[in-house]
């Protein structure tokens, strides 16, 4: 198989909707994408249950600088669940050059899970691997055009209804996106840029030394996915309890349920393999994700503290005026 141009990937991340965290028994059955299929599972230094990966097939463009490159193959998704709370879809696709300048019959593609082929002429592979990251990152989406979005969202969606589940999640929360997109730089990497799009969504640039490091680039975006959900899911719960007064129960009842079911999930490159750790060094000195956790988890603790005294004393007040009539 050819030197892949680029990997292009899409992560979905939201809260399981369960009221509890699942086992991992309980895992291993719902992650069950295909019969005769094994779920892949960890326990330490946390739970990870990763489902069987799924083929999606497609014949679509990618946009390449100001033209477009019509690629054909297919798509690998696969679900994440983390600590039996966090659930993820992914999808990726490791775009080579094609052979042959012309569409072969699906049998073919089948035979190479997450792989598409681009079969329209392009520039050489640096070239043409940093324009199609870029493209994907940066392009226009429309019918045409390969859409991990709707893949990811169609599979968190199957998993999301099961009938498993109670959809009585502790926390309301949304659903945040990653997109991401690693290259082949040899002496270049590991190296990562992340950005800030919007409120929900997220997208991640690799450089990685080899192609076996490739599969720990998926691995490294998953993790990263999961922990950044945290900070949004923190921050938002932080906003949402101050829009009720300090001794409401509306306070405790959206700040309570954070504090004991999602801030002992966070674990940075607990599940990052060992050649790509690194990276999250990178990111703890840049982006300072441990530091916004930690200064996130005290503020939660602290206004938690704050509303149960104040609870405490517009209890008391109360009794007292009860009292003197």
């Amino acid at each position: 198989m050819a030197v892949p141009l680029v990997v292009l990937g899409e992560i979905r991340t939201c809260l399981l909707p369960s009221a509890t965290a699942l086992t991992q028994a309980q895992a291993g059955e719902l992650l069950a994408l295909m019969p005769g299929s094994g779920v892949r599972r960890r326990e330490r230094p946390g739970r990870l249950a990763v489902s069987p990966t799924i083929a999606v097939g497609v014949d679509c463009d990618l946009a390449l600088g100001d033209q477009v490159a019509r690629i054909v193959g297919t798509v690998a998704t696969s679900v994440v669940l983390v600590g039996g709370r966090v659930l993820q879809s992914s999808a990726r696709t490791r775009v080579v050059r094609a052979e042959e300048r012309r569409r072969r019959t699906w049998s073919y593609y089948v035979g190479q899970k997450g792989v598409t082929e681009v079969i329209s002429r392009i520039p050489d592979r640096a070239t043409a691997g940093i324009a199609l990251a870029e493209g994907y990152l940066t392009g226009p989406v429309d019918g045409d055009t390969l859409d991990l979005a709707s893949i990811s969202e169609r599979l968190l969606a199957r998993i999301r209804a099961d009938a498993r589940l109670d959809q009585d999640p502790p926390v309301r929360t949304r659903t945040t996106r990653l997109r991401w997109t690693a290259r082949i730089g040899g002496n270049a990497g590991p190296a990562a840029e992340l950005h800030l799009d919007d409120d929900s969504v997220r997208s991640i640039r690799l450089i990685v030394r080899q192609e076996a490091d490739l599969d720990a680039a998926q691995r490294f975006c998953e993790d990263l996915a999961a922990h950044d959900w945290l900070l949004t899911v923190l921050a938002e719960a932080l906003d949402e309890a101050d829009r009720f007064p300090s001794h409401s129960r509306e306070r405790m009842n959206t700040l309570a349920p954070v504090l004991e079911h999602l801030a002992g999930l966070w674990m940075p490159g607990a599940h990052t393999p060992a050649e790509l750790r690194a990276l999250w060094k990178e990111l703890q000195a840049e982006a300072g994700f441990s530091r916004q956790w930690t200064t996130l988890v005290a503020g939660l603790r602290d206004k938690i503290a704050v509303a149960t005294l104040e609870a405490l004393r517009h209890r008391v007040s109360r009794v007292g005026n009860d009292a003197t009539r």
